[in-house]
């Protein structure tokens, strides 16, 4: 069971959010949840392997303004399965690893923001495999403001070590999202992201093509500790080597979140504070079925 890169993150997460008091303009977020996943590893047209586990993930985020538009965010952020492969029969999985990211940007809350990132972390491949290998991604972000919507768009390189067979290499990915504030404590939100690249670093090129999606809903009912509870869908289909190995995976979280320096309004904190999202690192590179 990795709780390592659980308590590692959370425990760095804690430090951010435990800014001193007279850090006042410092916004940002910390959570943590469960949750369970499905997969489903095909070779040849022929169903190879169905993995069914459960899942702990937790993350942080905090924005540290520069100046009254430039801003620096950091993030930290872990996942494990909670029922490993070898450890608790056939049906588990080593899924998990940990990272970090930051972003800096130039943002105006009455109308978008525009800026670079960069992510590295050390993720788990797929299936029942307990390898694992660094991952790193790198590119540009961008949000636009309209009223109670957030419309927002990501584009980068990922890669990942060359010597680990299960990760994909060299690939391309965009992802485009939108966020709807039906009040300042209820947020709904949505992205789709496809992503292109290499199974091997001296294979054919552009045998790996994944699409991802995302869903999720959140609710705001703290007010002395403004904190919210949410429910996410994560979905991914893999296609490698030109459809002779489909992977599909699902998985339902839910979980709790706290914000500091925010306020009890989802959509301030996320226009005036930590709004961008690290690529999923940990999970996007994965593929393989030993």
């Amino acid at each position: 069971m990795n709780f390592k890169s659980i308590a590692l993150a959370t425990t760095a997460l804690v430090v951010i959010a435990a800014a001193p008091a007279n850090a006042g303009q410092y916004m940002g977020k910390v959570n943590l949840g469960g949750g369970f996943a499905s997969e489903s590893w095909t070779e040849g047209g022929e169903s190879d392997l169905d993995l069914d586990y459960t899942t702990l993930h937790g993350s942080a985020s905090v924005n540290v303004p520069y100046s009254d538009r430039i801003n620096l965010q950091f993030d930290i952020f872990g996942s494990a399965s909670l029922d490993e492969a070898f450890s608790d029969g056939p049906d588990g999985s080593f899924y998990g690893g940990m990272g970090a990211g930051v972003h800096l940007n130039y943002k105006d809350p009455s109308v978008g923001a525009i800026g670079v990132f960069g992510a590295l972390g050390r993720a788990n491949v797929g299936s029942t495999s307990s390898s694992d290998g660094v991952v790193f991604a790198a590119g540009l972000e961008g949000e636009y403001y309209c009223n109670a919507w957030t419309l927002s768009a990501q584009i980068g390189y990922l890669d990942s070590d060359h010597t680990v067979f299960g990760l994909v290499k060299n690939a391309g990915f965009v992802r485009v999202g939108a966020a709807y504030y039906a009040s300042s404590k209820l947020k709904l939100a949505a992205n789709v992201g496809h992503l292109n690249g290499d199974t091997t670093n001296t294979g054919p090129a552009s045998d790996f093509d994944e699409w991802n999606w995302n869903f999720s809903v959140e609710y705001l009912f703290g007010k002395s500790v403004p904190v919210s509870t949410y429910v996410e869908y994560k979905g991914q289909n893999v296609d490698v080597y030109s459809g002779f190995e489909d992977d599909d995976r699902h998985e339902v979280r839910a979980g709790v979140r706290f914000y500091f320096g925010g306020g009890d309004d989802l959509q301030k904190a996320d226009r005036e504070g930590a709004s961008f999202e690290s690529p999923d690192i940990l999970t996007w590179p994965r593929f393989i079925s030993d």
